[in-house]
């Protein structure tokens, strides 16, 4: 009964829950990205990765719905189509390993993949040209499957478009966009597999607010920022939640 009364979280996951909610919505309105990467990284220091990846799936997807407007000038579209038939591939895969994988083993493999995208970013990795096809879908695959695993399929589109001569604008609204058509397959899949509740969806309804207002903000900062500011807050935010989410699966 006790639980109930929080639609089945304890008042401990709420605080989590609704701080990363507000911090990842400013960062995903400044960045373009990490709203799920902060909410996933935090609630799953408190939950396990079934109950906490469709609620950031649903979430990410309203953050996108408002935010895709006012940058859909600036996205890549091309390479969102090449992206989209990897990801074709790698949302499905995704979902197998979060169903049949443990949740400490599925965690790990999370945050090394996060950290291992923040290294290269912040080694300076570079192309010399605009990423091509193959390389554009075969991103598509691995974001995909870190979608499907763990609700976060931002570092790999992350870190490819950083990489590229296009502007940090155009990686901002790429990821936008991207991350809409990724929520809504990993979504339906969701649906399908019946990962989602009535609980859940309530307690996305609580959050949706906090969310919207945090998008906002970060927005408009955004609008002030240099470029160069925007790279730099998107490798620390990354390499931190990454670090800490490390440290806390193998030292519980």
């Amino acid at each position: 009964m006790f639980e109930s009364a929080y639609i089945g979280w304890d008042l401990h996951i709420w605080a989590v829950a609704i701080t990363a909610t507000l911090i990842g919505g400013v960062i995903r309105g400044f960045t373009g990205f990490g709203f799920a990467l902060i909410l996933i990284s935090a609630l799953l220091l408190v939950a396990d990765p079934v109950a906490v990846v469709p609620l950031t799936l649903i979430l990410d997807l309203l953050a996108g719905f408002t935010l895709l407007p006012r940058t859909f000038r600036q996205v890549h579209w091309i390479g969102i189509r090449q992206l989209l038939i990897g990801s074709a591939v790698g949302v499905p895969v995704g979902f197998a390993c979060l169903l049949l994988v443990a949740p400490e083993p599925m965690k790990i493999a999370i945050y090394f993949g996060i950290l291992a995208s923040v290294l290269l970013i912040a080694k300076g990795f570079k192309l010399a040209s605009v990423p091509g096809n193959g390389m554009l879908a075969g991103t598509g695959v691995v974001a995909g499957l870190m979608s499907g695993a763990s609700g976060v399929p931002g570092p790999p589109v992350i870190l490819l478009y950083l990489s590229s001569p296009l502007p940090v604008s155009t990686t901002r609204a790429t990821a936008i966009a991207f991350f809409i058509f990724v929520d809504i397959f990993a979504l339906g899949l969701a649906a399908y597999k019946d990962l989602m509740s009535i609980d859940m969806l309530l307690r996305c309804a609580l959050l949706f607010p906090l969310m919207a207002i945090g998008t906002s903000i970060g927005h408009r900062l955004y609008g002030l920022a240099q470029p160069e500011t925007v790279k730099l807050a998107a490798i620390i935010l990354l390499g931190v939640l990454a670090i800490v989410g490390i440290g806390k699966v193998l030292l519980v």
